[in-house]
């Protein structure tokens, strides 16, 4: 009898034993199969992918189809991050141009900084107004389409979506406001406004306005409209006003068809009051393709990191494709997301746990394909690279950027990067925990048919509940 006490007391030590202090249980207090199908039920069945990792020492502490693939939506722009903090310089190549007699050739580099609000010094611009000899603009470095791969094209008049180019002027937008003046007239026996157009470009030297050559410009009346509304012919510049007879201004803006550069150059040349042949496109007699020739001259526009931080904060699409863009003229010699992603997939990231579809610098495409382990490997890849500090101040923190509303506990612990699509949302980014420790994680919806914010509350009580526990 005394020996089976014995023998009770010590299974009854032993049983409490294991069930003393779960060390494992309060490191990882929101892992396991229950945690994430409940997580799951609240998203209503939406796949869902999760890696949680100590930075450290690499250990995983949470995974939930950590190596499936899902649509990152602008988690994407994570890896166009790490090609621009790659392979740009720290001040960005603005143009590249050399003279030969009485001409400068100038080569444009995808800087998207041109004109843009985000900057109030424009050297290139600038330069472009001191020098006194004819400029000819040769983009023949560009090898890429205006539009990414898989990109929706009934989006072309959306401001999220502007083309790419060589020479972006007003990052390819065009800010216009319908001004509805004059009493209505009837033509062709309908009521009309007369619509006077102003397009504001920005100002440089005193000037305010520009406006596109008249014939490029339509106006029309649309009688019964419920609703204002200024809409883009899609394959020019043509405008069409729905007015519904009541408001007087209407704003919007709008993507501009770029012909390439002539677009550009045409906004240049009204800008700084320069001729046709003062600025006008051609081919350099070397050919763009010996960019990087000694000859060429440089001239640099904006601190790299300026232009990183509203890429992220934002979620700029247009500065990702560009960034991606400005890469691969760095490293490659000429403008190509196909060129410069296929190289990428090659070299520095071909040890990427699963390999990814990735096709655009953006995330517009749904034809992206990347798992939570993917994005907690580069997020690793960039901490070891370059600078955390520098990696922390070009990310949105708590409250901050896209992350405005959410995390506010979190403000200077979590920096991450959204993603956002119909149907998908990402969250990546880095995590320091209660206790101090830095963590990487990754979180993946696809497939919701929910409020996208209702889904964003979701993930964030989970990340807030990685962060408590750990």
């Amino acid at each position: 009898m005394t020996n089976n006490v014995f023998l009770y007391l010590l299974a009854l030590v032993g049983l409490l034993a294991s069930c003393k202090a779960p060390a494992t249980v309060t490191a990882v207090p929101l892992a396991g199969k229950s945690v994430f199908s409940n997580l799951e039920d609240s998203l209503m069945g939406a796949h869902l992918g999760v890696m949680v990792m100590e930075a450290e020492n690499g250990k995983v502490l949470a995974e939930h189809n950590s190596h499936k693939y899902f649509v990152p939506a602008s988690n994407i722009k994570l890896l166009s991050l790490y090609a621009g903090l790659k392979f740009l310089p720290d001040s960005l190549v603005g143009l590249r141009y050399y003279e030969a007699g009485d001409t400068i050739y100038a080569v444009p580099t995808g800087d998207p900084g041109l004109l843009s609000d985000d900057f109030k010094n424009h050297p290139v611009l600038n330069w472009l107004n001191e020098v006194k000899k004819p400029v000819v603009m040769d983009a023949s470095n560009w090898k890429a389409e205006r539009y990414g791969r898989g990109w929706t094209w009934s989006d072309y008049q959306a401001s999220y979506q502007p083309e790419r180019s060589a020479l972006p002027v007003y990052e390819n937008l065009m800010p216009v406001t319908f001004t509805v003046k004059g009493d209505s007239a009837f033509y062709n026996g309908q009521k009309q406004w007369k619509v006077t157009p102003d397009l504001k470009m920005g100002a440089f030297s005193g000037k305010n306005e520009w406006k596109l050559t008249p014939e490029s410009l339509a106006y029309f009346y649309t009688p019964g409209a419920r609703f204002n509304r200024i809409n883009r012919t899609y394959a020019a510049n043509g405008y069409e006003v729905n007015y519904n007879g009541r408001d007087t201004v209407i704003r919007t803006e709008i993507p501009y068809v770029t012909n390439g550069i002539k677009t550009g150059v045409e906004i240049l040349r009204a800008q700084l009051n320069k001729t046709e042949n003062e600025l006008k496109i051609g081919n350099a007699p070397n050919g763009s393709r010996s960019i990087l020739n000694i000859q060429y001259k440089i001239l640099h526009s904006q601190p790299l990191d300026s232009l990183l931080r509203p890429m992220m904060h934002r979620s700029d699409n247009f500065y990702a494709e560009q960034t991606l863009l400005m890469a691969s003229n760095e490293f490659l010699g000429y403008m190509s997301d196909r060129d410069m992603i296929d190289t990428l997939m090659k070299t520095e990231f071909k040890n990427m746990p699963d390999k990814p579809v990735w096709v655009d610098g953006s995330g517009l495409s749904r034809y992206n394909l990347l798992s939570p382990a993917d994005f907690v490997w580069l997020l690793n890849k960039m901490r070891n690279e370059f600078s955390l500090e520098r990696i922390k101040a070009i990310l949105p923190t708590g409250n901050t950027g896209t992350l405005t509303n959410y995390y506010t506990a979190l403000n200077g612990k979590i920096f991450a990067k959204t993603g956002s699509l119909s149907g998908q949302l990402a969250l990546s980014g880095y995590l320091y925990a209660k206790s101090g420790k830095l963590l990487l994680f990754s979180a993946l919806v696809n497939n919701h048919n929910m409020d996208a914010p209702k889904v964003r509350r979701h993930i964030e009580r989970y990340i807030m509940g990685v962060w408590e526990g750990n």
